[in-house]
């Protein structure tokens, strides 16, 4: 017998239910000096030499009252985007991912890694299905590697008390949220609707903004950079140099 609906039109919806975020903590101090707060910046492609300088940092931080991660990335290698969700967890310094302006497909992965999630009005997060160069074209990858992508950022969501659903929807366009996503689209979040969700912490205008809802406009800034190890690697590693050196080796 025939069923009265086609399948693959049927779609599973998951219930949601919005949980609102932790607030942002006070971390100054009685005196409110001596203090240390370190911006870490997360721009421009994610690499497999920006994990080395990402870990450098966050270890030189102990001590610091907070790092603030300055995100601005459309995304890049998965693996350098896993290897920097490692050490951002491991983190004893309290971590806030600043969303300055997109936190895009690997950006999404490291966001959802700190303690809290703050956006930049205009701010947007998600889009994180993973997807393989071939001819020049993105393509997608199989059901293996986004099976693994979105274990990865419901692990990391659960790690921070974070709605897990969420961050499955970002990876598969399969996952449909009750009045947040349809099937068939990834899920990519403004600023105002991560907040109207429980993904953001806050929204607010800049990082100085930022630091004194912390209670830190007193601290001292440490804005660290890549040595000139990471940045060779940082290059060398970038999707698009990587490569036409592989293509400069073939055709040698």
């Amino acid at each position: 017998q025939k069923p009265d609906t086609d399948a693959t039109t049927v779609q599973t919806v998951r219930a949601f239910k919005p949980t609102p975020p932790p607030l942002l903590p006070k971390l100054d101090d009685k005196e409110g000096r001596g203090l240390r707060v370190v911006i870490l910046p997360i721009r421009g492609t994610i690499d497999l030499g920006l994990p080395p300088f990402v870990a450098r940092v966050l270890a030189d931080a102990e001590g610091a009252k907070a790092v603030i991660l300055d995100v601005d990335t459309f995304g890049g290698r998965v693996d350098g985007a896993v290897q920097i969700r490692d050490a951002i967890l491991g983190s004893q310094v309290p971590v806030i991912a600043y969303v300055n302006r997109r936190a895009i497909s690997a950006g999404a992965l490291i966001s959802l890694a700190a303690d809290h999630i703050v956006f930049a009005p205009g701010g947007s997060l998600g889009a994180a299905t993973p997807v393989q160069l071939e001819g020049g074209q993105a393509k997608a990858v199989g059901e293996k590697t986004v099976s693994y992508m979105r274990s990865e950022m419901r692990a990391t969501a659960e790690a921070k008390g974070r709605n897990g659903d969420l961050a499955e929807a970002m990876v598969d366009a399969d996952i449909a949220l009750e009045g947040v996503s349809e099937k068939g689209k990834l899920l990519t979040l403004s600023a105002q609707r991560a907040e109207d969700v429980g993904l953001a912490t806050a929204i607010i205008d800049d990082i100085p903004t930022l630091m004194k809802a912390l209670g830190l406009e007193s601290a001292d800034v440490d804005r660290p950079t890549v040595n000139w190890g990471e940045q060779v690697s940082r290059f060398l590693t970038d999707p698009v140099v990587s490569g036409l050196l592989m293509s400069v080796g073939m055709l040698g």
